[in-house]
């Protein structure tokens, strides 16, 4: 039995399990929701994959360069988009709904980046870990030498002076007023 047949076989009146939602969602339609974010990109579509619920990468052209924003879910007219940001709502009869999150993640993806910053701007790279998961972990104060990319199609990116490997925008922090 497949995801999406377990979940349409489950009574709709079935207890609401807070632990399987996320941004407060309360809405007992739902049997399991994602915020989709640029760092979890691929493990949502894994999630999707498992349900046999097809998923692909949707992309837009922002300035003229073709941007990975979201995930396409479903076929034909069973067909919804989530952006960065939204929340995907898996609901007990194997439907998916978007909605927008409650609370916005904050991350921004490689063509907002670009937008933001440019090349050579000051930041504070963490290569390794940021300060709040790991006091002692390694601090660069140093400059982008590239312009943001998205590596895989799911992880945003820049590369910066002073390091060897690219670092994913979520381990860096621009410098106020640092431009180039």
């Amino acid at each position: 039995m497949s995801a999406r047949e377990f979940l349409a076989a489950i009574d709709p009146a079935r207890p609401f399990i807070p632990e399987l939602h996320v941004d407060d969602c309360d809405d007992t339609t739902c049997a399991r929701c994602r915020v989709l974010t640029p760092a979890n990109l691929y493990e949502v579509d894994t999630w999707l994959d498992k349900a046999s619920v097809f998923a692909k990468q949707y992309r837009e052209c922002i300035k003229g360069e073709l941007v990975i924003t979201g995930l396409r879910i479903g076929h034909d007219s069973t067909r919804v988009v989530a952006k960065f940001g939204n929340t995907i709502v898996r609901h007990y009869d194997g439907r998916h709904t978007v909605r927008p999150t409650q609370h916005p993640t904050g991350e921004l993806t490689a063509a907002e980046w670009n937008e933001r910053y440019p090349v050579g701007t000051a930041v504070v790279a963490y290569p390794g870990c940021r300060p709040e998961d790991d006091p002692n972990g390694e601090r660069l104060v140093t400059r982008t030498r590239s312009k943001a990319s998205t590596y895989g199609g799911h992880t945003p990116v820049v590369w910066v002076d002073g390091h060897g490997a690219w670092i994913a925008l979520t381990h860096v922090d621009a410098i106020p007023g640092g431009e180039s």
